[in-house]
C-alpha cells in the first residue's frame, strides 16, 4: 500500500515556474512579465445600453409639412398626366 501513495508536492508552484524561467535572457523575461501583467488586467467595461424612450405624440409633432396640400382628385390627375403612355394598348404594342 505504501508504494501506491503519491509523493506530495513539497515545493511551491512559483518555485517550479522560477526554475523554468530563471535561465531566460532579460528580453524574454520582460516579454513574459508583460504577458502576465496583461492577463490580470480587468476587461474594459462595456458601455451601458441606453434604454429606449417610449415615443409619444410630442416626439413626432411637426413631422409632416402641411403647407402643400393636394386633394385626391388633383393627385390622380397629376399621376395620369405624368405617364409616358396615355393609352395602355399603345404601351403593349411597342413591346
Amino acid at each position: 500500500m505504501e508504494a501506491t501513495v503519491r509523493k506530495r508536492r513539497t515545493t511551491h508552484p512559483i518555485t517550479h515556474y522560477w526554475g523554468l524561467v530563471k535561465d531566460m535572457d532579460d528580453s524574454q523575461k520582460l516579454q513574459l512579465i508583460t504577458m502576465l501583467a496583461e492577463s490580470v488586467k480587468p476587461a474594459p467595461a462595456e458601455p451601458k445600453k441606453s434604454r429606449k424612450k417610449k415615443l409619444d405624440i410630442d416626439d413626432i409633432y411637426g413631422g409632416w409639412n402641411d403647407d402643400y396640400f393636394m386633394d385626391a382628385d388633383e393627385l390622380v390627375k397629376l399621376l395620369k398626366e405624368s405617364r409616358h403612355f396615355k393609352d395602355r394598348t399603345k404601351f403593349w404594342d411597342e413591346l
